[in-house]
């Protein structure tokens, strides 16, 4: 949910004074439960620390790379290093080991989902990138994901006195969580301690409730403040949260600057750090629980200016480069006129309409090529599979491929989309996957459903560059398969045949974005009977979670407004989302499977 969601309000006036004494004690108690472990290094942490926080280490993976046929089991391969929390070299491996699990270095894939090379596993190959011979089973990978995961715990790493870098220790009383101070700044030192981002406050504001907050923003540092704020950095290890760029000046933790948190003394700041690893670029996916809201929000400090959540999505012009490719003028609509008239948004509701082989959706309606099978002879959990080719265009990166293929899992795994990559440029109907340089800034594809029969859809990943987007990535390939945003459905702002309105739009404020809560009377709402086995008929409920809807500020309020909370979700597919995919696509499970499986 929001930042506010579920939270312990604080009274004013009543902020607890916070004592070295009482915030080591509650470290110690919230240690004991995190870290699994419970590794001798991280209990010396609550005693004498490292003098200073340049000490501190952890994993860094790298993107996994192509599916190598490897002792005749496919599999993806990354490396795995030990690095200095500050960057640079690598380091001994032992040094990491003492903090947590080493993440897995390899993953099963299959040679049905892409293309396998050949070749490219010979024995210094393996040696270079996993101390296993390279025949780890997948419950043997699994296990050590699972392993590395459990240790996502935090530790101490010391304290900061306020004085020595000339900010005040504490912030007046109305300073919202989305704090915007750090935004722009130009000042010789840290802002705010070098932890720019958030400024949570609670009652009973413990080191616990301080990292699962900021390490749900998708950041790696935090500090209590006296007075109990809780306040959130990133470490140089956070590539995503920089963009892969050197932190701005100001905005980044001075670890040189930290001080053992003994005894003597008192501590304005005491900073904390997360102790798992970092996954292709940023934390893990699933210890992260950001809006697109948040990350506009995180960009924004980052950046120096403003950035709206629309803009990490959209684009207001699609390069002629992107046009040339996709040759929209060959696009084909397969609809029937009385899916485009005005019927459906005066005399009958949207979800009357029949799903494939029909279209019950925006745009150009389900992808067409089907099959019975993933495997030749071998029945799948759905009695037909729709097939998509994709393919990566020259210029994409490994960290961005990887976000890309790992999207795409999210679709496969609970739907009968069978995105399949090809080994070479294909033939139309397919998805391109780009990254423009016209457009770093944005992130967002050039179709919504099937493109025609000649013709190609593209998708930009441009802004999306590591798996800290992997939530807008999903969100994109929603696009491509057919979804809207869910704030454009004609009960969004309006009353609609028994529903809605969901949102007050405020218009004055949504400016160039005006278009994208327009309403669309062929989105999706639900549907008509489509025979045994069809997965839903009549209205879908509004989604205020979707992972295709907006979040809230100050271009929509929710009715009711409880529902605020859950807009502008980038981190799973909701129900909803999967439900309506299930749907359009008539998603009907083999016979004796269940959607439990």
């Amino acid at each position: 949910g929001g930042p506010d969601a579920d939270r312990p309000c604080r009274n004013e006036g009543s902020a607890p004074k916070w004592s070295r004494e009482s915030v080591m004690l509650q470290a110690r108690r919230t240690l004991g439960s995190i870290h699994a472990a419970g590794t001798d290094e991280a209990r010396r942490t609550l005693g004498s620390i490292h003098a200073a926080g340049t000490d501190e280490v952890a994993w860094v993976a790298g993107p996994f790379g192509d599916c190598l046929k490897c002792n005749g089991m496919p599999k993806r391969r990354r490396s795995v290093t030990c690095q200095p929390l500050t960057g640079g070299a690598a380091l001994p491996e032992h040094r990491c080991a003492a903090i947590a699990e080493r993440p897995a270095k390899e993953q099963p894939c299959s040679c049905t989902d892409g293309p396998c090379k050949e070749g490219d596993c010979g024995e210094s190959r393996l040696l270079e990138m996993s101390d296993s011979p390279g025949d780890e089973s997948p419950e043997a990978v699994a296990e050590a994901d699972r392993a590395a995961r459990s240790s996502h715990g935090f530790k101490a790493i010391g304290c900061l006195d306020a004085s020595s870098l000339e900010v005040k220790a504490l912030d007046g009383e109305n300073v919202p969580v989305n704090d915007e101070t750090c935004l722009g700044w130009s000042g010789d030192g840290p802002c705010k301690w070098g932890l720019p981002f958030y400024r949570m406050r609670s009652n009973y504001m413990t080191p616990d409730l301080c990292f699962s907050f900021c390490t749900s923003k998708g950041l790696d540092l935090f500090g209590l403040v006296e007075g109990g704020d809780c306040r959130c950095g990133a470490s140089a290890l956070n590539e995503g949260v920089w963009h892969n760029r050197q932190p701005p000046r100001g905005l980044a933790l001075p670890l040189e600057k930290l001080r053992p948190d003994t005894t003597e003394g008192p501590c304005p700041v005491h900073v904390f750090r997360y102790t798992g690893h970092f996954d292709n670029g940023a934390m893990p996916f699933e210890v992260t629980e950001a809006t697109v809201g948040d990350e506009a929000y995180i960009d924004s400090i980052v950046a120096g200016h403003t950035i709206e959540p629309e803009a990490e999505e959209d684009t207001k012009k699609i390069p002629e480069a992107l046009l040339a490719d996709v040759k929209r003028a060959d696009s084909v609509s397969r609809a029937s006129p009385d899916r485009v008239s005005a019927d459906f948004w005066f005399n009958k509701p949207g979800w009357t309409r029949s799903c494939w082989p029909d279209d019950c959706g925006p745009g150009g309606g389900p992808w067409q090529k089907r099959r019975a099978s993933l495997l030749a002879g071998i029945q799948g959990r759905w009695k037909e599979y729709t097939v998509i080719e994709y393919f990566f265009a020259l210029g994409v990166d490994d960290v961005r491929k990887a976000a890309f293929r790992k999207a795409v899992d999210a679709w496969k795994q609970v739907t009968c989309i069978s995105f399949v990559e090809a080994a070479e440029w294909p033939q139309p109907p397919a998805l391109i996957v780009r990254d423009d340089e016209e457009e770093r800034e944005h992130c967002f594809t050039t179709h919504i459903g099937y493109p025609g029969d000649h013709t190609y859809s593209s998708i930009n990943l441009g802004w999306c560059n590591n798996e800290r987007y992997l939530g807008n990535i999903i969100h994109e390939l929603g696009h491509v398969l057919g979804m809207n945003h869910e704030q454009k459905r004609p009960d969004a702002v309006h009353a609609y045949f028994g529903h809605g309105p969901h949102l007050q739009v405020f218009w004055e404020n949504v400016g160039q974005w005006a278009d994208q809560y327009d309403q669309d009377p062929l989105s999706y709402m639900g549907s008509g009977n489509d025979g045994p086995g069809d997965p839903h008929e009549g209205y879908a409920p509004y989604d205020f979670g979707s992972i295709m809807h907006y979040p809230t500020g100050n271009h929509f309020a929710t009715i009711p407004s409880d529902r605020a909370a859950v807009t502008g979700n980038r981190h799973t597919l909701t129900d909803g989302d999967i439900l309506q995919i299930l749907d359009q696509y008539q998603c009907k499970l083999a016979n004796g499977m269940s959607h439990a499986q």
